[in-house]
C-alpha cells in the first residue's frame, strides 16, 4: 500500500490560512547615532534607515506582536508602516 500522495505546490499561508505583512521599522538610537557620525554599540548602521521586513501572520495584531518580540521598543525599534500583501495571500475558502 503506497501512502504517497502527489506534491503540491502550496505557500505556507496557503497551509496555515495566514496573511503575508510588510513591516517597515528603522531603529531611532542608530538614526540618533549616526546623525551625529557615530555608531551604536550593537547595531549596524543600516539600521538609520528603513528596513523592510515580511512575514506571515493572521492580522495586523499577530504581526505587531512577532516583530516587537525580536524587535522591541525599548531598544529603539520603530515601526512605521505595515502593509498586507495581497499577492501573497490566500485564504483557505478560495480551493
Amino acid at each position: 500500500m503506497n501512502n504517497s500522495y502527489p506534491a503540491r505546490d502550496t505557500s505556507i499561508s496557503e497551509i496555515r490560512n495566514t496573511r503575508i505583512y510588510e513591516v517597515v521599522m528603522y531603529n531611532t538610537e542608530v538614526r540618533a547615532a549616526v546623525d551625529f557620525a557615530e555608531s551604536h554599540p550593537l547595531y549596524d548602521d543600516g539600521w538609520a534607515d528603513s528596513r523592510y521586513i515580511e512575514l506571515p501572520a493572521k492580522n495586523v495584531k499577530s504581526v505587531i506582536k512577532k516583530i516587537r518580540s525580536k524587535y522591541p521598543r525599548r531598544r529603539g525599534f520603530k515601526i512605521t508602516a505595515i502593509t498586507e500583501i495581497p499577492e501573497f495571500t490566500t485564504d483557505k475558502d478560495e480551493f
